[in-house]
């Protein structure tokens, strides 16, 4: 990970000051210890010293920050590229089109397709691969997309994606296909908030952080009470949130969230929000 442009000055700061050379051409003594004085003791914000120093820290610094970005780059390129790894059901997922055949390497022709009939063939924009130990089968979650809302494929375009899936992967491996309408995310937050706002200024802020916080989570990303709570009460306004009570429905039963909670389908949908605000007593 790269260091930050301070810590690698620090640094170089530290060897500028123990560097013996330069201890004779500048003629500073070292304490009772044994040790140097610090470098901003003897040079200023402004000296060509501390230029110095300042430049060649933040070109190391760009220099970590892209050796960091090339390493993710390949790593991630790696992992894609295991077969039968996870990432690399990820990633198969995500090149399936509809209404296109593959070959028997389960690869497509990329030939006479444009740009526009590519984007709108790749159907599955949100995926994700789980191991289920309980039942030993790879579990495969999915979403389409409808003007930047999660939503589930079609039913003729799931068969079409479980016929896909049935063909890329590896033999012996039992997968379930989870591809449904999101989870939905119910609410009640009690909020005392600052009597000089308008209560419903500020129930309208608060519902749109929980709507923010909710619909903005990663596919398959972990909701807890705490993080929406953190959320709610950077809100300006408010002074103390208490969050009496979240749930979410799933195949039409209601469960409550007890700290924290991953979405069956992958994601939410916001439900029920019901916001009660009392005015903050100083």
């Amino acid at each position: 990970m790269a260091r930050s442009v301070d810590e690698i000055k620090q640094q170089l700061e530290n060897l500028w000051m123990q560097n013996t050379v330069l201890r004779s051409l500048y003629g500073w003594e070292l304490d009772h210890n044994g040790n140097p004085p610090q470098f901003l003791s003897l040079y200023s914000n402004a000296s060509l010293e501390n230029i110095i120093l300042y430049i060649v820290s933040y070109c190391a610094y760009v220099i970590e920050v892209l050796f960091d970005e090339v390493k993710s780059e390949i790593e991630t390129e790696i992992t894609n590229q295991v077969p039968g790894s996870l990432q690399w059901y990820v990633k198969k997922l995500k090149e399936f089109r509809y209404n296109y055949t593959i070959n028997d390497l389960g690869e497509y022709n990329n030939n006479n397709i444009s740009e526009v009939e590519l984007q709108n063939a790749l159907v599955v924009k949100h995926a994700v691969a789980l191991e289920d130990t309980v039942t030993g089968s790879l579990v495969l979650k999915v979403a389409g997309d409808n003007n930047g809302e999660r939503v589930p494929l079609p039913p003729i375009q799931q068969t079409a994606l479980e016929d896909y899936i049935m063909r890329i992967k590896y033999a012996g491996v039992r997968t379930q296909l989870i591809n449904q309408e999101g989870n939905t995310f119910n609410c009640t937050v009690d909020i005392w908030y600052d009597p000089l706002l308008l209560p419903s200024d500020v129930i309208t802020n608060c519902r749109a952080v929980i709507d923010n916080y909710i619909k903005n989570l990663p596919f398959n990303g972990e909701y807890s009470n705490m993080a929406l709570t953190d959320k709610l009460q950077a809100v300006e306004g408010v002074k103390v949130v208490e969050l009496t009570e979240s749930s979410y429905i799933d195949n039409g039963e209601e469960k409550s969230i007890v700290a924290k909670v991953r979405p069956y389908a992958g994601y939410f949908n916001v439900g029920d929000i019901k916001i009660n605000t009392y005015e903050y007593e100083h």
